[in-house]
């Protein structure tokens, strides 16, 4: 018979340090209320008592979801905190626990536990009372480091530091709710905004926020005016600290990712110290969806995700509707699955990254698009890690450095989508299009291939358009120097040439007629549209010329085709989305793999 921890509720119940109790779960049951993550209660037995004041912190959710923890199970408590609320009563957080005994192989309840009740003891009257310890961390020498650091091999390991000035108990973040008064969380910063600014009818002012985290959860906090002025400079991303009387509140989940049904208010009262022994505190907590796994998603939500980067793009320049430049760099991640996902970075991150090594990257907080397919954008209050030291971390770049860069791999953004920026994936030649019956069904299709031009059609390739900056209408001639569009329904004394090239590519198996639009034309031809209507109309010859030398050129083409039907005929378009000249050193990588996943069959 399964041998449990006797007198373990009773230590646990008093703040007793307990070493590695086994205790059988008698009952788990979903709390309702709030948007947030679930959050689950436990009732758990020595043999002799029972106590209902057990919480799974919200990592551990996937363990009840997916009926790990059920009744009458057998579990090893490897670590918790313990949390005394405002009436004094215990609630144990439970951080890492292992089932070690199913409910089948125990045979039920074991022996005839009784309900715990605070003063009950079976030792003797005049044993010590025990040493209470609000939040000390059990079984320390046995956690396992799950904070993130730059460099891998670095672990954490520490004791948990005395509370600072001792007005009000350190409990952990999981247990905060606005009917609390007086508590301090330890806990490190993992993000830090800019501060931003604000004028309207009311006035003017000024806010940042931060996301801290303990070993229990997470929280949002924000600070406003005075509170930028007293607190932004002292918080630096990745300290810890110690965090006294801020408010707490509702959380608008709007506005932020962090998995807390409330959001924290520094305010007036508002205490921040600075925790030097803080090896002990995670870094960061993620919950990792696979990349698969993000066509199911629904559109703008907000995921945690981690892959290898195999690709980085140029570092552009856009400018905003409010006429502010802001950097921008996209890049392809690819995770286990062998799929890929086009990953947008945005201003300091976008300006600072070069992925080079093909590092392992980590992304709390991304938002999921449609835009393409399936692509993720990292906002500004995203975290971004590279080579986080993670299990996750380690096991993707071994499996990445042993097989997964042979793989292409099959990328969300392109198969699914227009101009979205995953890289080239999907490679093909031209006959595989063809024999792979690409286009023919109910979606477009998507593929990248390198190819050569072998004739261009230089007839009717110009058009006059409307001069308008967001309309690319054909105008018509009204023969009195005007020119009118239909679309805008204005008449106009001038008018933009825009381009509709049609080309036949050809690589060593086939060939095929796509069409290339305004960029991809201008591309091919090496000029602009408006040059060319004026060679056009001035110097043929010197326009004929540049169809010639454009002529046995090769490029990266990435391509669309579909099966349309005009006049009851069908046949598959096929339209060039992107062109880009021939990168020898990638193509040569390329070709390597290749030959590599070849070997291998």
């Amino acid at each position: 018979m399964t041998k449990l921890s006797e007198g373990a509720i009773e230590a646990l119940a008093n703040g007793v340090t307990t070493t590695d109790p086994v205790l059988q779960l008698l009952n788990i049951r979903r709390i309702e209320g709030g948007s947030g993550p679930a959050r689950y209660r436990v009732m758990m037995s020595d043999g002799q008592n029972t106590l209902s004041s057990f919480m799974l912190s919200t990592q551990l959710n996937t363990l009840a979801e997916e009926n790990v923890l059920v009744p009458n199970c057998v579990c090893v408590l490897k670590r918790h905190v313990t949390n005394i609320l405002k009436d004094g009563r215990r609630v144990v957080i439970v951080v890492e626990i292992n089932v070690v005994k199913s409910p089948e192989e125990v045979g039920g309840k074991i022996g005839d536990p009784t309900p715990y009740t605070e003063g009950q003891s079976r030792a003797p009257a005049s044993a010590p009372a025990p040493e209470v310890r609000p939040l000390q961390p059990q079984n320390r020498n046995e956690s396992v480091n799950r904070g993130f650091n730059r460099d891998f091999g670095k672990k954490a390991t520490s004791a948990m530091p005395s509370t600072p000035g001792g007005g009000s108990k350190v409990v952990p973040i999981a247990s905060l709710n606005p009917y609390q008064s007086k508590w301090t969380v330890r806990a490190r910063v993992t993000n830090k905004s800019s501060i931003r600014t604000w004028s309207n009818s009311r006035g003017d002012g000024k806010l940042f926020s931060m996301e801290i985290v303990d070993e229990s959860g997470e929280i949002r906090v924000t600070g406003f005016n005075q509170e930028v002025d007293k607190f932004f400079t002292l918080i630096e991303v990745g300290k810890v600290y110690y965090i006294s009387k801020g408010s707490l509140k509702i959380a608008n989940k709007q506005y932020t990712s962090v998995k807390n049904d409330y959001e924290m208010t520094l305010n007036g009262e508002t205490t921040v110290i600075p925790c030097e022994d803080n090896s002990d505190v995670p870094m960061v907590q993620c919950d990792f969806v696979p990349i698969a796994d993000l066509e199911s998603r629904d559109k703008d939500a907000v995921i945690d995700v981690i892959g290898v980067c195999k690709s980085v793009d140029e570092l552009t320049r856009l400018t905003t509707k409010a006429n502010k430049e802001v950097s921008k760099r996209t890049l392809s991640l690819m995770d286990m699955s062998g799929k890929v996902v086009s990953v947008t970075l945005w201003g300091e991150e976008a300006e600072k990254f070069d992925g080079a090594g093909q590092p392992i990257l980590a992304i709390k907080g991304a938002k999921l698009s449609d835009f393409g397919g399936r692509s993720l954008s990292a906002s500004f209050s995203s975290t971004m890690m590279i080579n986080p030291d993670i299990p996750e971390a380690h096991k993707l770049r071994g499996w990445y450095d042993k097989e997964g860069h042979t793989m292409e791999g099959q990328s969300l953004t392109e198969l699914k989508g227009g101009g979205g920026g995953g890289g080239n994936t999907n490679w093909k030649s031209l006959s595989d299009v063809k024999t792979e019956h690409l286009g023919h069904g109910d979606k477009a299709d998507y593929y990248t291939c390198i190819a050569t031009i072998v004739y261009l059609r230089k007839e009717n390739c110009l058009y006059q358009a409307c001069p308008s900056q967001d309309c690319n209408k054909k105008v018509l001639d009204q023969q009195n120097g005007m020119f009118r569009c239909e679309k805008c329904d204005k008449e106009f004394p001038n008018f933009k040439y825009r381009l509709i090239l049609s080309a036949n590519i050809a690589d060593h198996c086939d060939n095929q007629w796509v069409t290339c639009f305004q960029e991809s034309a201008e591309a091919i031809l090496g000029q602009n549209a408006a040059y060319l209507g004026q060679l056009k109309d001035s110097n043929e010859t010197a326009f004929d010329e540049i169809f010639q030398n454009a002529n046995f050129n090769t490029f990266v083409f990435r391509n669309r085709v579909k099966l349309e039907t005009y006049n009851d005929e069908s046949r598959i378009k096929a339209t060039v989305l992107d062109v880009k000249t021939v990168d020898h050193k990638d193509y040569s990588k390329r070709l390597i793999m290749n030959i590599r996943k070849l070997a291998a069959q």
